[in-house]
């Protein structure tokens, strides 16, 4: 059975679906979903719906909202659970970094000025996030500045995200090049969630890991998937069967 309620934000309906559900007992992601209104969202989860988001609220039920109404879904530091003293002993094994976003607040699609082309900033309209053209334009404008292959980085968005601005792993790779916490620290990419942001720390990433295998993609697309200590460890291409599958999609991504 299920119940249906009308909310308003800012004079627009939108339509809060609450089933009768009883979610799992995983701790719940904390996310913000920015609307173009200005105002933002506590949400626990999400997920794309033909041309609407569905937003899973922190307090429960569900709000659908259409994909230009939502300008960015941001993570948030989740409430550190109780210490067990399993926890206490599994705390000694090292955790990899984690990257801490901005609080809520008017989301920025530019790239930082220091990081800007000659002939003006690299942006995209807040409307299409979800417009796979305008994304492919942008991801080809980024590859261009980097000097990386345009191909190429179109072949890597595909096989990660499928063009999924707010896409989320089970490992917690965010965003459209599917970037790690740790990679998103390490490249200063604030909000893996923003389509410029993402793309030009994983289009700088690329470019490392390609000048770092003097120009191997293979070897260069393996350390991106399995990370460049695998690669080194395994002097190529790590016997995974994930890597090895996710260099060959890549590779049959590129146009012929």
């Amino acid at each position: 059975m299920r119940r249906s309620i009308f909310l308003r934000l800012a004079g627009f309906p939108v339509l809060a679906t609450l089933p009768v559900l009883c979610l799992s007992a995983a701790p719940a992601r904390a996310d913000v979903a920015l609307l173009k209104n200005g105002r933002s969202l506590p949400v626990s989860d999400y997920r794309v719906v033909g041309n609407q988001i569905l937003l899973v609220m922190e307090g429960g039920g569900q709000i659908a909202l259409p994909n230009a109404q939502v300008l960015a879904i941001r993570r948030e530091p989740a409430a550190p659970p109780p210490v067990t003293a399993d926890a206490a002993a599994a705390a000694q094994i090292a955790a990899p970094d984690r990257v801490t976003l901005d609080p809520p607040g008017p989301p920025t699609l530019s790239v930082p000025e220091s990081r800007r082309e000659a002939d003006g900033p690299i942006a995209i309209d807040p409307g299409a996030v979800f417009d796979r053209g305008a994304l492919r334009v942008l991801a080809s404008r980024i590859a261009r500045k980097h000097a990386v292959d345009e191909a190429l980085v179109l072949a890597v968005i595909e096989v990660e995200s499928r063009y999924d601005a707010f896409a989320v792993s089970p490992r917690g790779a965010m965003g459209l090049m599917q970037l790690m916490p740790q990679t998103a620290a390490r490249f200063a990419v604030r909000n893996t969630f923003n389509p410029v942001e993402n793309v030009d720390g994983g289009v700088r990433y690329l470019k490392e890991l390609l000048e770092r295998y003097s120009g191997q993609v293979r070897l260069a697309l393996a350390a991106y998937n399995a990370g460049e200590e695998a690669v080194d460890q395994f002097k190529g291409i790590p016997p995974f069967r994930e890597t090895q599958q996710y260099v060959g999609r890549v590779l049959r991504a590129l146009p012929r």
